[in-house]
């Protein structure tokens, strides 16, 4: 069976120190009741009330309610009552809660022990037994909603959590970034030399000067088609297709015609002074010269 503890703290003896000589006359007894048991998995509770030595209620008394699993804070009402919830639930075990009553500059606390057992918990008061009942012990309306506020409260905390951590992450990936970026532009910056267009304009610096700039242009006329065609690649993935349909689109713009390296190299000899236009149309779509046929055929 479960017994019902009580505790009546006497607070006037911590008003005897005030300034304000009427707060010497403000005494009150400050009650305490709680179960010695709770079943596990139940929410442990605390309930109690503050009158004046007519027995009178103390409205206002500030509550404060240590239990092991967080901090309940709370007043007392208009008739001198109030309830606290614990914010999680009991497990096996003994524990100890600190509750602390202040009004004005009074000021006391105590300590309650209880245990949580398995089973269902039953009141049995110090003065006479209840019978043994399979009914659970319903919370009144005021410990139900501080239960409720404290589920609230936990869910906006993890909440809150959760918010800070992935900005965290956020911050961090933003940082990572832009590490990422900058070595990159140093490793661009370090091998500059080394990159397609540097290494073919060194490269055509050995070779005769009248072909030279042919060379050059055809270099242009590679790098730009594979840039158009790298420009396309990225813009797919940025639009959700997988890597294997932009790589296919990337292969597709940069593909180039036997037709389109004919006529380029076509008007890069006539810009260069290397062949005339008449000189290159004679050669037909296959980069031939058509031979005569012979008088004496046929």
């Amino acid at each position: 069976m479960f017994k019902i503890i009580s505790m009546t703290l006497f607070s006037c003896m911590l008003g005897l120190f005030s300034v304000n000589p009427a707060l010497a006359t403000e005494d009150f007894i400050f009650s305490i009741n709680s179960l010695s048991e709770f079943e596990v998995g139940q929410f442990p509770f605390v309930n109690g009330n503050a009158v004046t030595l007519d027995n009178n209620p103390v409205s206002d008394v500030q509550i404060q309610v240590n239990f092991p699993s967080g901090i309940i804070k709370t007043t007392t009402n208009s008739t001198g009552q109030f309830s606290a919830l614990s914010p999680a639930p009991i497990d096996i075990g003994e524990y100890t809660i600190t509750v602390y009553a202040k009004k004005d500059n009074k000021y006391t606390n105590s300590l309650i022990t209880y245990k949580g057992v398995e089973g269902k918990p039953k009141i049995e008061s110090q003065i006479e037994r209840t019978p043994k009942t399979n009914e659970k012990i319903e919370l009144d309306p005021f410990s139900k909603m501080i239960q409720q506020l404290e589920a609230e409260k936990i869910d906006n905390t993890k909440r809150e959590i959760n918010i800070q951590e992935q900005n965290q992450v956020d911050e961090s990936r933003r940082f990572a970034q832009i590490d990422l970026q900058n070595d990159l532009k140093e490793s661009e910056k370090r091998n500059e030399s080394y990159n397609p267009r540097n290494a073919f304009y060194k490269f055509i610096q050995k070779i005769d000067s009248s072909v030279r700039g042919i060379f050059w242009q055809q270099f242009l006329f590679t790098e730009k088609i594979a840039n158009q065609a790298k420009e396309a690649k990225e813009n797919a993935l940025d639009e959700g297709k997988s890597s294997f349909e932009a790589m296919k689109i990337f292969q597709k713009e940069a593909a180039v015609t036997q037709n389109e390296v004919m006529d380029l190299n076509k008007n890069l000899n006539i810009q260069y002074g290397n062949a005339t236009s008449d000189i290159q149309n004679q050669f037909d779509e296959k980069g031939k010269i058509p031979r005569e046929e012979s008088k004496d055929e046929g």
